[in-house]
């Protein structure tokens, strides 16, 4: 059977199709991968029940292991593709580092009389992947990491005295506001509580001001001058029944002198970060080489929130989505072609009870019965099926409808023909004519429901598992786990994970799309010319 189909005018066809071969071979390449992850897993298996040896030790073959998918590989949101991290990114990713260090560095000196193994434990540790603390005398990691808590201290002061000079600014602008409101004030209104509202603005500003100079105590941006003035009007504004200063050049001579004040500490902060990288990168030596290459590509799309390589999930998660698409696929393909040809061809009550049973399915929305079907495995009686079983039943109860309809009007008409009456005229059982003659000759429609199905159950996947009724988020990872857990960084305009989790998606189903497309043309009798 399978000589006759590889020999077939459809395969001939099909393998004419260019843009269906291209889609092949990236179908092809997802699935490589996926193998290599199931079979680095069924290793893992056999070596934790067997205790012959642990596959976490080996550093290739435990790349995509589940719990991989956990580790920091780098700094929280980091970027991808070698995109500039800018002052803030470089900041974030020496507090990374830094805080690390500094941990380690306390819990050894928090520990009295630790020995110089358990002292080696806490600083390997304290690593990153392969990025790993410099080898030499904990005494020298203590001092570098008290040199970048210094120049991390006056880095703080800078941004300190550049968040206060803003927010000068900010009050400046208030106080304009009050000053508005006040001069448009209707004759009903409260004019004194509007002034009391001009003097408390006032006040903000010789807050922002003296918290200024509390970080900048050498600054010259402000005269002594401007206090007296801004203390001299708050005390007129607070008498409800004084005099209404102008305040327009005073305000003028603070908001000029907030530029200089920002003049002064802007760019300030970068030296010091830059100070503190040097720094950092003697106490985190970068690794070169193989690791090095290791290392790098796993922040080639970046890290999430919690620091684990978005790379790494993607390429995990496309494991899960293929795992699905497979096994439902196949499943509900197999039960639902079996139901159809059975149906057809024997007739009578077996064809009313399978027409029941899918007129009856088909009349509830599929994505509510999948719902239903999924969330059945939330209670505490299924919750040990939870996840990759709970998928699969769902899904093989759901999607069995569509092969089991088109097997049984195909079967309907090949029960008709010549070769088929023969084969009864014989004396030939008719479950050895289902099975020999009736199936074989609706393959063609298996591969094109198998193609579609696929499709449906990775779309399916991902949207129950990000509507919380999927794959647990303690599962590893998959696509759906990705684009929920995107949902606050796409709020922070964080979109690598978000990003790299619908292209992979993408890319897979497209190609399964215009394989579908192809199947349809070569084998499908409606399409063929």
């Amino acid at each position: 059977m399978i000589k006759r189909l590889l020999r077939s005018r459809g395969v001939g066809k099909f393998r004419r199709n260019k843009l269906a071969m291209f889609s092949l071979g990236i179908i092809g390449v997802f699935f490589l991968g996926a193998f290599w992850m199931m079979a680095m897993d069924a290793l893992l298996w056999i070596g934790m029940k067997t205790g012959a040896y642990d596959l976490y030790r080996v550093p290739v073959m435990s790349t995509f292991l589940p719990k991989r998918m956990l580790l920091e590989v780098g700094p929280p949101n980091l970027s991808g593709l070698g995109r500039p991290w800018g002052e803030n990114g470089r900041a974030n990713n020496v507090d990374f580092y830094y805080t690390k260090a500094k941990t380690a560095v306390q819990t050894i000196e928090s520990i009295p009389g630790i020995s110089p193994e358990s002292v080696q434990e806490v600083l390997d540790d304290a690593s990153v992947m392969e990025r790993r603390l410099i080898d030499a005398d904990y005494t020298q990691i203590s001092e570098l990491v008290d040199e970048v808590s210094a120049i991390l201290g006056e880095m703080d002061s800078v941004r300190g005295a550049m968040s206060s000079a803003e927010t000068i600014e900010i009050e400046v602008d208030d106080v304009k506001a009050a000053i508005a409101a006040y001069k448009n004030a209707a004759e009903s209104e409260d004019s004194s509580l509007l002034r009391e509202n001009i003097a408390y603005a006032i006040e903000d500003i010789r807050y922002a001001i003296d918290d200024y100079q509390s970080y900048s105590p050498d600054s010259t941006a402000f005269e002594e001058s401007i206090f007296e003035r801004l203390d001299e009007f708050s005390e007129a504004y607070m008498d409800a029944e004084g005099d209404s200063p102008e305040l327009g050049d005073l305000l003028r001579q603070i908001r000029d002198a907030a530029g200089e004040a920002v003049k002064e500490v802007q760019g300030g902060a970068m030296v010091y970060v830059v100070q503190a990288e040097e720094v950092v990168n003697r106490l985190y030596p970068e690794p070169t080489g193989i690791s090095g290459l290791a290392f790098k590509s796993r922040q080639l799309l970046g890290t999430d929130r919690q620091g684990r390589s978005i790379l790494l999930r993607t390429l995990y998660s496309s494991k899960i989505a293929i795992q699905v698409g497979v096994v439902v696929g196949f499943t509900a393909v197999l039960f639902g072609s079996i139901l159809g040809a059975a149906a057809a061809f024997f007739g009578g009550w077996v064809d009313h009870l399978v027409a029941w049973l899918y007129s009856t399915f088909s009349s509830i929305p599929q994505l509510v019965l999948l719902a239903v079907l999924s969330f059945m495995f939330l209670s505490d009686a299924l919750a040990g099926f939870r996840g990759l079983p709970s998928l699969y039943f769902a899904f093989a109860m759901t999607y069995w409808i569509g092969p089991c309809r088109v097997i049984r009007g195909e079967a309907l008409k090949i029960k008709e023909l010549e070769y088929v009456q023969a084969a009864t005229a014989i004396g030939f059982g008719r479950f050895y004519i289902l099975m020999r003659h009736i199936l074989p000759n609706t393959l063609h429609l298996m591969f094109i429901n198998f193609s579609l199905l696929f499709i449906g159950a990775i779309k399916g996947e991902v949207i129950l598992t990000f509507l919380g009724l999927g794959l647990p988020l303690g599962s590893g990872a998959s696509w759906g786990i990705m684009i929920s857990q995107a949902k606050a960084e796409v709020v922070q305009g964080f979109f690598w994970q978000i990003g790299a989790a619908t292209f992979f998606m993408f890319v897979l189903v497209l190609a399964f799309n215009i394989l579908s497309d192809a199947l349809q043309d070569a084998f499908d009798p409606k399409h063929v010319n």
